[in-house]
C-alpha cells in the first residue's frame, strides 16, 4: 500500500502538485432543456395541468390538461381529461375531447372516446376513436386562446 502512495505521490509531484489529492469539482447534474416531464405507471393525478413543456403520462390522469409542447399517453396510462396542447401522441385510454393546433397521432394500442379538433391526425391500425373530428389546418396555424378549454366570450363569463 505504501509502494502505491509513493507512486501516486510521484505522479502528483512531475504533475506540479503537492497535494496528496487533487481538487475535485463538485458533481453537477446536466438536464437537457427537451427533457419530458414523465408521469410514472403507478402514480394518479388529480386536478389542472398548463404550461409549457412536454410531458409522458404513463399512469392515471384526471382534470384537464392545456400544454403548449408534446404530450405522450403511455399504452399503461388512463386519462379522464380534456387536453389542449401543441401535439397529442395517444398510446393508452383517454375519455374526453381533444385539441391539437399541431398534430394527433393514435397509436395501435391508443383509444380516445371523445371529439378531436387537430390541424392534423394519424390513427395506426388498431386504435379506436369514438366522437367527431374537426380537421382544419388554418385554423391550427392560427390558433387563439378561444380554442384552449375555458371560455371564450363574455357571454360566458357571466354566473349571476
Amino acid at each position: 500500500m505504501q509502494e502505491k502512495r509513493g507512486m501516486l505521490g510521484s505522479i502528483w509531484g512531475a504533475l506540479g502538485s503537492n497535494d496528496e489529492e487533487p481538487m475535485r469539482e463538485a458533481p453537477t447534474m446536466q438536464v437537457p432543456s427537451t427533457t419530458a416531464f414523465v408521469v410514472g405507471e403507478k402514480i394518479e393525478i388529480r386536478g389542472d395541468l398548463t404550461g409549457e413543456g412536454d410531458i409522458q403520462l404513463m399512469g392515471g390522469f384526471h382534470g384537464t390538461i392545456d400544454l403548449v409542447g408534446t404530450i405522450v399517453i403511455g399504452e399503461a396510462a388512463k386519462v379522464e381529461a380534456d387536453i389542449a396542447a401543441t401535439n397529442i401522441v395517444v398510446g393508452g385510454h383517454v375519455k374526453g375531447n381533444l385539441i391539437a393546433s399541431g398534430r394527433v397521432d393514435l397509436l395501435p394500442t391508443g383509444s380516445v372516446t371523445g371529439n378531436v379538433k387537430t390541424g392534423s391526425i394519424a390513427a395506426a391500425e388498431g386504435a379506436s376513436l369514438k366522437g367527431e373530428i374537426e380537421i382544419n389546418r388554418r385554423q391550427a396555424q392560427a390558433q387563439t386562446e378561444q380554442d384552449r378549454f375555458g371560455p371564450a366570450s363574455s357571454e360566458k363569463l357571466n354566473y349571476l
